[in-house]
């Protein structure tokens, strides 16, 4: 008897082994399967973005009624389905922007990061500690700053980054950003879809003021204030969205009754001179100040979605596309933008 029930467990335990290495297999081959359709879906945006550079529509701008900014409905592959879109990250406000290539704060974007967070009923008190995450300095801004004094006394205890943001995300990190506190979730929820990352060199990344959204634009210049939602091409708030791709770039306005509104159409900016124009048509003067802002873009983010068998995966993929049209990959990541 004991023989026999030795043998049944040995038996049990190699058939349970096998399943499982071939369950282990199986995913790898679907994660094989997934970046294989991601590393496809980049490839068509690299090539959407070098077209649209080398067609030169509209002086080259950038805007929202380029062919890049279309949502990529669901593609059925095999037993897989692929879909996904491209978000300019220039309609943002980079946290990037608040330091200077030697570390220091820019006032300058400080002043426009409050004011942002202004425009979002956000604390605006916030603004320093994020302003001290990314300070080459250890000293706290006084009063709502924070520091290694103030992480460290956390649980589990981290330092301050004092360095350019990587992404996104790390924001959660940030004190009054905290993803364990539901009020403070909720204000890092409605502020990501303003913001992005990108890539430091030192040097400021102006705002396109094709993509941006109305509180972006506001946030420009005490002067653009008021001014943020008639300036801004979005004729919808579905960049709310973010970072879903479904309907984002649907930008057809419908009333309470829903019936398609025959609005003027918004059209792109083709020069910063045509923006300031329409802001202020009497002034003949730039409405914020130089280099903060643009019509055309350098920096975008792709998102592709892959669903198989019951798995999922979004890989998300920061593009840079240079002066010559040639795009290349920043950096990538999977279920985190």
């Amino acid at each position: 008897m004991l023989i026999v029930a030795l043998g049944t467990i040995t038996v049990v335990a190699i058939a349970s082994r096998q399943q499982l290495d071939m369950q282990r297999e199986q995913n790898e081959g679907l994660i094989q399967m997934a970046r294989d359709f991601s590393i496809s879906g980049e490839r068509f945006a690299v090539a959407m973005l070098y077209r649209d550079r080398k067609e030169g529509l509209r002086g080259n701008s950038d805007s929202l009624d380029d062919d890049w900014a279309q949502t990529i409905p669901p593609v059925p592959i095999d037993n897989a389905s692929i879909k996904g879109c491209i978000v300019d990250m220039q309609g943002r406000f980079n946290l990037n922007n608040l330091i200077n290539e030697e570390g220091d704060l820019v006032e300058q974007y400080v002043v426009q990061l409050k004011s942002l967070l202004g425009e979002l009923s956000i604390d605006q008190a916030k603004a320093e500690a994020i302003a001290d995450w990314v300070d080459r300095d250890v000293n706290a801004t006084v009063p709502d700053g924070a520091e290694d004094d103030y992480y460290t006394g956390l649980t589990p205890a981290y330092r301050a980054a004092n360095q350019p943001f990587f992404s996104v995300s790390e924001l959660l990190l940030v004190k009054g950003f905290s993803a364990n506190v539901e009020e403070e979730k909720a204000d890092y929820d409605l502020l990501v879809p303003h913001i992005s990352a990108l890539p430091f060199d030192g040097r400021p990344t102006p705002v396109n003021v094709n993509t941006a959204t109305p509180e972006v634009i506001s946030s420009l210049s005490p002067f653009l204030k008021p001014l943020g939602t008639s300036l801004s091409r979005w004729d919808t708030g579905a960049y709310e969205d973010y970072p879903e791709c479904e309907d984002i770039f649907d930008l057809t306005v419908e009333d309470t009754a829903g019936s398609i509104l025959q609005d003027e159409e918004l059209l792109p900016y083709e020069s910063t001179g045509g923006f300031d124009v329409e802001a202020a048509p009497d002034s003949g003067e730039e409405v914020a100040p130089p280099g903060s802002y643009s019509v055309d873009s350098r920096y975008y983010q792709l998102r592709i979605d892959m669903a198989t068998e019951g798995l999922a995966i979004s890989q998300f993929t920061l593009l840079e596309r240079l002066d010559d049209g040639k795009v290349k990959v920043v950096s990538r990541s999977r279920d985190t933008f």
